[in-house]
């Protein structure tokens, strides 16, 4: 995974062509959170109630709650666009999934389907993660 500068990143927005999958980190919550939401941009004004989804993942404090934020956030990637060329889906407090504090059963089934989803993703859709530092 390549390191870029969110003005790279910004640069890629602007012009349509984005990866399918972005970690944004670093200590500037304010900061990160713009960037993330400039990806919308991808997606024309009209069609981003179909087309992005916001996920917020705080509070995994357990392997069952991990796994049903990795089932939204698969099942969210993995749906088509309608009526648009694209989707995007912002993940916020994504440490959680990344850095998970419990382990057990769940969980571990859980991040592997996320690892699946990382390794394999969507041509369709952009995955923004949103993690602390």
């Amino acid at each position: 995974m390549a390191q870029i500068s969110p003005a790279a990143v910004r640069k890629q927005v602007a012009a349509g062509k984005t990866d399918p999958v972005y970690l944004l980190t670093g200590e500037d919550d304010i900061e990160k959170s713009a960037l993330a939401h400039e990806f919308e941009e991808l997606v024309e004004e009209g069609l981003r109630a179909f087309n992005v989804e916001r996920i917020h993942a705080a509070d995994l404090t357990s392997g069952d709650k991990i796994a049903a934020a990795v089932s939204s956030i698969v099942t969210a990637v993995r749906t088509l666009p309608m009526m648009a060329p694209c989707r995007v889906v912002i993940v916020f407090q994504a440490d959680g999934l990344l850095v998970p504090k419990r382990e057990s059963e769940a969980a571990t089934r859980a991040l592997d389907a996320l690892e699946t989803l990382l390794k394999n993703p969507e041509a369709q859709t952009t995955l923004v993660l949103v993690a602390g530092t």
